[in-house]
């Protein structure tokens, strides 16, 4: 019967949407991203019509990744050797992919910036420094610097190589966060953690290893906040 076949595809497309979900990681992390997204909406009085443009950008991104999963897996079945043709064809797929996702962030910076900027700025205000940027946010830094060096000493001295922080991405991050304090703006901060990413980007291509940067990253901000409250 026809209402056979129409369940039949349902579950057909159920099994696609399934097989991107669980062999593709970028998938997974444009999946958690949308719910997030959506769960912070409920909270904040978006309007009709910006919840539409949301759904909207969050199945462009999806459909998007779905259509770069189909082109991966016909080129991969077509021939399994590098060919300049199946690159140009992943990597176009791949440029779709990337196109929807910047879409979707500049539409969802402009819905949640207005609620998410006052929210930044009051955190600002309540842990910025009593005498504004001074010569401590330089103590913080020189700080930041001794405390890496011993962490990654003590990591050196039991052998643990693979989980000392780097140094490079500590320090980044701890000048990231005292400039985001300093400037008091969400999108200043946005923009200065943007060119930290690309910094941080550059060391992985350099050394591509995620837990010393992680740890860093990690590391720099904790040291910069401790800092930071240390002034008030």
């Amino acid at each position: 019967m026809w209402i056979t076949k129409v369940l039949q595809s349902f579950r057909y497309a159920l099994d696609g949407l399934k097989y991107t979900i669980v062999t593709q990681r970028n998938m997974r992390i444009h999946v958690l991203v949308s719910i997030g997204v959506l769960l912070l909406s409920l909270y904040l009085p978006l309007s009709k019509m910006e919840v539409l443009v949301l759904f909207i950008c969050i199945t462009l991104v999806l459909f998007a990744e779905l259509i770069n999963t189909v082109m991966e897996t016909i080129v991969d079945m077509v021939t399994e050797e590098y060919h300049p043709l199946a690159k140009i064809a992943k990597d176009v797929a791949a440029g779709a992919v990337l196109l929807t996702a910047g879409l979707a962030v500049i539409v969802g910076l402009s819905l949640f910036y207005p609620y998410l900027n006052s929210v930044f700025a009051g955190l600002i205000d309540f842990g910025r420094p009593r005498y504004g940027p001074n010569i401590g946010f330089a103590a913080i830094v020189v700080a930041n610097f001794f405390l890496t060096l011993m962490v990654k000493g003590w990591f050196n001295r039991f052998k643990k190589h693979a989980y000392e922080p780097s140094m490079t991405t500590s320090i980044a991050v701890c000048v990231s966060t005292l400039i985001s304090a300093m400037i008091g703006n969400l999108i200043g901060a946005i923009l200065v953690f943007f060119l930290t990413f690309m910094l941080v980007v550059f060391r992985y291509r350099m050394k591509p290893q995620l837990v010393p940067i992680g740890f860093g990253a990690i590391w720099g901000v904790l040291v910069a906040v401790v800092g930071l409250l240390s002034l008030l």
